[in-house]
């Protein structure tokens, strides 16, 4: 879990256990919660609220909402105090990866440096 600023949101990327060659072997889920007494808004401008980036010893291999087909139009999520989003990451790319290390970083599109999570794992 990755604290951002004074406590505003928590975050956390779980990898599911499977052994990941591809990366429609990815299996994400990243969670935002507020822990906060204040409401928290965020608005995007398409139907895809969160990404990924999949880079391999610092190179960008795979930034998902780049492949991403998204309707246009503005969508949001408003997240009360103590309240939680899970996202499903988007890994439907029938991309194969090379052996070595990976690092993963989910964020809400939009937000990238601001409410995101990283996970590192190998490719055997």
């Amino acid at each position: 879990m990755i604290n951002f600023g004074s406590g505003d949101l928590t975050t956390d990327l779980e990898l599911g256990d499977t052994e990941i060659t591809n990366v429609q072997d990815i299996d994400a889920t990243f969670t935002v919660r507020n822990g906060t007494d204040k409401v928290k808004k965020y608005s995007f401008s398409s139907g895809c609220q969160v990404s990924f980036l999949l880079s391999k010893d610092g190179v960008k291999k795979l930034r998902s909402e780049e492949n991403l087909g998204c309707i246009a139009i503005v969508t949001g999520i408003e997240l009360i105090p103590n309240e939680s989003e899970t996202f499903k990451l988007p890994t439907l790319f029938d991309v194969e990866l090379e052996a070595g290390e990976y690092m993963i970083k989910a964020y809400l599109i939009g937000y990238e440096d601001e409410v995101f999570a990283t996970k590192r794992f190998s490719v055997n």
